[in-house]
């Protein structure tokens, strides 16, 4: 399969990602890079939130539930926007800006998406990894009971109910938008979603929040876009470590929340949206970030707190200048201690009940230095990123409006270094248990502030450029003045504005593509390689699965051992399976067939369990299994069934087989 053939897929996906979104944004009133910036944060929102309200009044999850939310909310907003004065309607934003930001995202990605594709390979290839079990079947689990309700998702594989059942489902939810509106494969659907998580909205949000922060600055909005592409630990990292999917898609969309942030506290320079519209956007973009990975709410807690503690200093200090009575502190005060103590509840109720295995891997020393190089988890420097940023960081000292920019920097920074430096202990628990102590989650993070500084420092560079070159005598200065400065493109935009974003983009796209991301890609590609010793699934396997659906009868169950792939039988053919995924609770009956199957023509206990369960079918996948995880061994009766007489065999490719129960009819 190539990648032309998943166009129609590509397209839904970034229809569903986009329109919704911009419809809803476009209600509330904004225009052109606020438009553009906050459609897929609003996206997800309709998304999340209406797949929440379709599960709660049993509506089939599809394309129609998007339309009625989106035309439901939109409608409200609208009505609800109309209430603002004149007075507080915005001046237009330039044109040029806009198309400028637009230009910036649009070579993001199209230089991270064609990255993903390398490292993915081919459209129906998956990632070989761990948590791409559970995703995969999820999807197909959505697909099958037409719920994608993030409270219900968990219970997939025997979720019973309450917290166990709840699951953050958006990004599930938009795999399965895009195989019901196009036909494609879970496997293809997947794929898909994660180009436009990773090349769609990931430059989008960093350049609307560039956009934010540092204001009109065409070079700034450029870089933005180009730098984006450069990270290895975002967006590439989440799609090789677990992989994390969810967390791809919530981080993707962090800086458009964290902008609107910077946008409710009138923060941004000259983007001066209505208070009221704002406030909206704020609030109706937490949903679709929560739903699509709670973690990333902790992680805007933790990046907006030096946002918040600036303006009510400055606040603080207007009323302090103005000799105001201690009563107006009154509000401020309190209001800030209330946030907090909201913020506390919400950083210790959202964590996971356990914390995983990952321990630090750096001193605390050589983790600050993976932060200052960007290159967290033993990756590579990324030099000219890393310059870009501290000039960045030069230039707020020397104009220090956005100093607090340099207070999410680093705390972004401080919780990497928690999780990749400090030992066993309270912190560490309390700073990273969030993200399971998993460092890898949050090294995606680091990326967000450091592309707005480099940003910064592009800029910057290019305006010393620009004065010294002013101030220059030589013969170049004077051949160009004469020509150059004459020549108006259009109004606030001449021929040298667009000579030197040209200039900066081809020079970054260079300098950060031709070593460290190119060398990172090449190395993870064999996570998705079908044939190795760590594979999930052989190209063997991929053929029987592909086999599967007209073999095995709609209402069979396959008994499978999750930890070789056999699990995959759900996501690929729309079987059903006894377990979905590796840490599925198995009851007894579930145990006895995993231990004795082969034995069924010889023990009533056995097809006792088989009946109770429906089992008709067996995969046998072998015995490389994943992670070579102890529990992978708890199946020996699906192990070498061709020389059980409980079983006969129905198909084979290569060593992977698939067997028909007949000691128990």
């Amino acid at each position: 399969m190539s990648w032309l053939e998943t166009l129609p897929a590509l397209l839904a996906a970034l229809a569903v990602v986009l329109l919704p979104g911009a419809a809803l944004a476009w209600a509330l009133g904004f225009r052109r890079t606020s438009l553009f910036g906050l459609a897929p944060l609003l996206s997800l929102t309709l998304a999340g939130v209406g797949a929440v309200a379709a599960g709660w009044l049993k509506v089939p999850w599809g394309p129609g539930v998007v339309l009625v939310v989106t035309l439901l909310v939109s409608a409200g907003a609208w009505f609800l926007t109309r209430w603002r004065t004149p007075a507080e309607t915005p001046l237009p934003e330039r044109w040029t800006v806009a198309a400028t930001a637009i230009a910036g995202a649009g070579l993001g990605a199209l230089i991270i998406g064609r990255r993903i594709t390398q490292l993915v390979g081919a459209p129906d290839n998956i990632s070989q990894r761990y948590d791409n079990v559970f995703h995969l079947n999820a999807v197909r689990y959505v697909l099958d009971t037409e719920n994608a309700s993030s409270l219900d998702l968990g219970r997939m594989g025997g979720g019973g109910g309450g917290r166990s059942s709840i699951y953050p489902a958006v990004w599930h939810s938009l795999c399965a938008l895009v195989t019901q509106l196009t036909g494609a494969e879970v496997a293809v659907s997947v794929n898909v979603v994660n180009i436009v998580a990773g090349a769609v909205i990931w430059p989008i949000s960093i350049v609307f929040l560039t956009r934010v922060v540092l204001g009109p600055r065409l070079i700034a909005l450029l870089a933005a876009g180009v730098v984006s592409a450069g990270f290895m630990a975002f967006p590439y990292l989440l799609l090789v470590w677990g992989p994390l999917f969810p967390n791809l898609l919530s981080a993707s969309v962090l800086p458009a929340v964290i902008a609107t942030v910077v946008l409710v506290c009138r923060s941004a320079p000259s983007l001066d949206e209505p208070r009221l519209r704002s406030w909206l956007a704020l609030l109706l973009g937490l949903p679709g970030l929560a739903l699509s990975h709670m973690s990333s709410v902790n992680a805007l807690i933790a990046f907006t707190a030096p946002i918040l503690l600036w303006k009510l200093a400055a606040h603080l200090r207007g009323l302090a200048q103005r000799r105001a009575p201690m009563a107006q502190y009154a509000v401020p005060v309190l209001s800030t201690l209330a946030a907090a103590a909201v913020a506390a509840v919400i950083w210790q109720a959202v964590r996971p009940g356990f914390y995983g295995r990952w321990k630090p891997h750096q001193t605390v020393a050589g983790a600050v230095g993976e932060v200052i190089g960007n290159a967290p988890m033993g990756t590579n420097v990324a030099v000219l990123i890393s310059v870009l940023a501290v000039m960045g960081l030069v230039a707020i000292v020397r104009r220090p409006q956005h100093l607090w920019l340099v207070g999410c920097y680093f705390m972004a920074g401080f919780l990497y270094v928690v999780g990749a430096g400090f030992g066993s202990g309270w912190a560490r628990e309390f700073f990273t248990g969030t993200w399971y102590q998993d460092t890898n989650r949050l090294a995606a993070y680091l990326p967000i502030f450091a592309t707005v500084l480099a940003a910064l420092g592009a800029s910057a560079g290019v305006d010393a450029a620009r004065t010294w070159f002013a101030a220059s005598d030589g013969r170049l200065r004077t051949f160009l003045q004469g020509r150059l400065p004459a020549i108006q493109v259009s109004r606030g935009l001449r021929l040298q504005d667009l000579a030197g974003g040209l200039v900066v983009c081809t020079v970054l796209v260079l300098l950060t593509q031709m070593g460290t991301v190119r060398n990172y890609i090449v190395d993870s590609k064999i996570f998705y390689v079908r044939d190795t010793k760590d594979s999930i699934l052989s190209s063997d396997e991929y053929k029987l699965l592909d086999r599967l659906a007209t073999e095995v009868p709609k209402d069979a169950v396959i008994a499978v051992n999750p930890w070789n792939g056999g699990s995959l039988a759900y996501a690929f053919a729309d079987r059903q399976v006894l377990e979905f995924h590796q840490t599925q609770r198995m009851n007894n009956d579930m145990r006895i067939v995993a231990q004795d199957l082969a034995e069924a023509d010889r023990s009533p206990q056995v097809c006792d369990a088989v009946r109770r369960l429906k089992v008709s079918y067996a995969l046998d996948f072998g015995n490389q299994y994943l992670l070579n995880h102890p529990s992978s061994l708890r199946y020996p009766g699906l192990q070498d069934l061709e020389t059980s007489k409980a079983v006969e065999l129905v198909d084979q490719e290569g060593e992977a087989k698939l067997f028909k129960v007949t000691a128990c009819t």
